[in-house]
């Protein structure tokens, strides 16, 4: 097996705890996470889910756009609540219905076929995976590999298919399942190439001013090479050796260097900084509920040292 349990490492046999989720969650809502993008490129490695995103056209002509539509999509589904989650997965398998078709050179695709819907949860997860081994410096053991994909399983419970097309529950089966994906199904494709040129050469993001346009171009080439080599580097190695790139040792010692300072950046800098929105809405949450659970008894039983003391 080829999946590896850390990208850039041995499996570690350091026990786990329960909380190994909640750093895990905390992760998944850090801005940092958009530094890692690029590992979701594996999608389109798959031909059907290319032929689907080529239909659709967004990638291509609205790369920024459709990043930020599908990172506020993961922000709802991994920290809103239980009513906002199941609406939105309800309204993103509703739109999906309409992308089928066939491919110009003859790919029959549609997206809620159940090895297409599943590649994009797949690779969602990994993605978020490896980012938080690279944000955390944690060794994650067996225990806490699976405990971390039944967190995702249960939080995309409203976006599963139903019957044998439900995700793979083991982590042990699911990297086999990947690893037979790279051997079998995975290609370079046109849309693996237009998102790794995208990566080379970002267009100025829209919520940038014009004004901003000739900083951007003097910058842009430095921020789409660390962005590439964040998300190539937690890239599972078959699914990297498939895109349009060549990866050297050099990307190794830059992917080391660049997770040791953003991994400062994550353990130094004040969450209300580099939590999302939402999932600085929920840590307030969580903290305004402790404090109020403080306040409450631990038992309702009479006070008898009230009785003991003097009138």
């Amino acid at each position: 097996m080829t999946c590896p349990v850390n990208p850039h490492g041995t499996a570690a046999t350091a026990p786990t705890t329960p909380a190994v989720v909640e750093r895990f969650d905390d992760a998944a809502g850090t801005v940092f996470i958009t530094l890692f993008a690029s590992a979701l490129f594996d999608q389109t490695l798959l031909p059907e889910v290319s032929a689907a995103l080529v239909y659709t056209g967004r990638i291509r002509n609205q790369p920024w756009g459709r990043a930020m539509r599908s990172a506020a999509s993961d922000q709802i589904v991994f920290h809103g609540e239980e009513g906002d989650r199941r609406v939105e997965m309800e309204r993103l398998k509703l739109l999906h219905r309409d992308v089928k078709g066939v491919s110009p050179d003859g790919i029959r695709y549609s997206a809620l076929h159940p090895e297409s819907w599943n590649w994009i949860l797949i690779s969602t997860f990994f993605m978020y995976r490896g980012a938080f081994l690279a944000l955390t410096g944690e060794k994650l053991d067996a225990a806490g590999n699976q405990a971390i994909w039944d967190r995702v399983r249960t939080n995309v419970e409203g976006l599963q298919l139903p019957g044998r097309a439900r995700l793979i529950e083991d982590y042990t089966e699911l990297c086999a399942y990947y690893d037979r994906m790279v051997a079998e199904k995975l290609t370079p494709t046109e849309t693996t190439a237009d998102a790794c040129a995208t990566v080379r050469r970002p267009p100025r993001p829209p919520f940038l001013p014009a004004l901003a346009e000739p900083l951007w171009r003097a910058t842009r080439p430095l921020a789409g090479h660390v962005s590439g080599v964040l998300g190539y580097g937690i890239m599972h190695p078959g699914a990297r050796a498939l895109l349009p790139i060549t990866w050297t040792r050099r990307h190794d010692l830059e992917f080391a260097v660049l997770t040791a300072l953003v991994r400062v950046g994550y353990r130094y800098l004040p969450t209300w900084a580099t939590d999302t929105p939402l999932a600085r809405n929920r840590r307030q949450y969580r903290r305004l509920v402790g404090n109020y659970r403080d306040i409450g008894l631990t038992s309702f039983t009479p006070d008898t040292t009230a009785a003991l003391r003097p009138a």
